[in-house]
């Protein structure tokens, strides 16, 4: 049902952010003058069309990864002269500019109405306090302390989790990044945390900050064991849900994130880990909730356990066990709601597509350096899942969703190669400067190019689907 349903709400989310692009360009060239022949919703065999009042056929189309708008044309046949004041290579080549890059516009602007309506129906957030601060880690030697809450990532104010993820990912590659932080005693301080050889890899999932030795606080994490996963390591070695996690090696773990550590340094490796068992009270069964656990008589159990070495895409392994923590709600005001007003969430949907769209430029071109490894391109398998998730959640989720898809949609096809409309806005800007348009000759090998180099980015994004979100 999950796949049935992220294939729903994929395909919903296409229709309305594939047709808002066309009809960008489809108004365009009715405000130039120009005649629009088809307006599609897919490529392909056309499965339906119905023609207008105004002489243009509307189509839905097989294909449904895109559409596009076929106008009268000199270079896609014969044009009656009787219709040329309506023909598109006979506009100015400012008008054509605008015609193609209208499309990529309306993106942004319909990522404008959906934080406004994300913002308006209200989304739950998460204030950005740090937890999982070890010794000799980065954070701690930048002086991050369990429970400080981040104020400024950088140059930015952050007000959620999610805003700090966009600062944080778009300083990947720099050296240092200043934090102003707020102490658990109130006072607020600055610290510089190194970023050196800090990488992100698509197969850490949402566990980006692990290598700068910190994690966002999401919940209150407990060290009693909720799950344990069926033939994995912790299973053979005899570890069970509602185990708490005691000592490794005689060291006392005080806390999940101390005995999580001590499970990644050790990978194949063995170690002695002390738990403290809760006796099963009448009945057999054991509570759920860990405050429960804690008040039943508890055992000292020593185990022998080995964890499985994991490959990590940045190079060398880690340590793998097959656990799951048991955790409580986070504290009350540290989970909070963002909505607005119609009025102010004007304001707060202008700053959230200002920040998504810079996290999107910074973050394409880290791709193109090198800084942000290209596992992390996705394509289809991945956006499905996204869009089947966030709708599980809730609407609102929902519609951030299609709003950052949007304006990654708009700001990838600004891009300057062959095919996109970026790279035909290139060609118009050299053919202003250059005061004629650039050889058909040079215009189709560039075409071919930019097919190739397209085609190859669309293949790396399905293979990096299949291996990391396959479902």
């Amino acid at each position: 049902m999950f796949i049935l349903k992220s294939v729903f709400y994929f395909l919903a989310a296409l229709v309305v952010l594939v047709g808002f692009h066309e009809l960008g360009h489809f108004l365009a060239a009715r405000l130039c003058g120009v005649r629009v022949l088809r307006f599609s919703l897919g490529f392909g065999r056309v499965l339906f069309s119905r023609r207008g009042k105004d002489g243009c056929e509307y189509a839905l189309s097989l294909i449904p990864l895109g559409g596009y708008v076929k106008m009268l044309d000199l270079r896609e046949g014969e044009v009656p002269p009787e219709e040329m004041d309506q023909e598109f290579s006979s506009r100015s080549v400012w008008k054509r500019l605008f015609i193609v890059a209208a499309g990529p516009l309306f993106n942004i602007i319909l990522a404008f109405f959906l934080y406004w309506g994300m913002f308006v129906m209200g989304v739950a957030a998460v204030q950005p306090y740090v937890t999982g601060i070890h010794a000799g880690s980065a954070a701690w030697q930048a002086g991050l302390r369990n429970d400080d809450l981040l104020l400024r990532v950088g140059d930015y104010p952050v007000l959620d989790w999610e805003d700090g993820i966009y600062e944080f990912i778009q300083q990947v590659g720099s050296g240092s990044l200043e934090l102003e932080v707020r102490r658990q005693d109130g006072s607020q301080g600055l610290v510089t945390l190194d970023l050196s050889g800090w990488s992100i890899h698509r197969d850490q999932g949402a566990d980006i900050f692990r290598p700068l030795g910190f994690s966002p606080k999401y919940h209150n994490l407990t060290r009693r064991i909720a799950a344990v996963q069926e033939g994995s390591p912790a299973e053979k070695a005899g570890i069970r849900p509602g185990d708490q996690v005691a000592a490794a090696d005689g060291v006392p773990l005080d806390s999940w994130f101390d005995f999580s550590h001590v499970v990644e340094e050790h990978p194949g490796r063995e170690f002695t880990l002390t738990v403290s068992r809760p006796a099963a009270p009448e009945g057999g069964e054991l509570p759920e909730d860990p405050r429960e656990l804690d008040r039943l008589p508890q055992e000292q159990v020593v185990l022998k356990v080995t964890p499985e070495s994991v490959p990590e895409a940045g190079g060398g392994s880690r340590g793998r066990l097959g656990v799951a923590v048991a955790a409580l709600p986070l504290d009350e005001g540290v989970r909070f709601v963002r909505k607005y007003g119609p009025v102010e969430a004007v304001g707060k949907s202008l700053e959230k597509m200002a920040a998504v769209t810079r996290l999107t430029v910074v973050t394409l071109w880290k791709l193109i350096t090198g800084d942000i490894a290209a596992d992390n391109i996705s394509g289809p398998i991945a956006i499905a899942k996204s869009a089947g998730v966030t709708a599980s959640i809730g609407l609102e989720y929902f519609l951030g969703f299609m709003a950052l898809i949007s304006i990654n949609l708009g700001i990838m096809n600004l891009f300057p190669l062959p095919v996109l409309d970026g790279g035909h806005i290139a060609f118009y800007v050299l053919e202003a400067l250059a005061g004629r348009p650039l050889p058909d000759r040079v215009m189709q090998g560039l075409m071919y190019f930019g097919i190739f180099v397209l085609l190859l980015i669309m293949t790396l994004a399905v293979y990096n689907d299949i291996v990391f979100d396959g479902f």
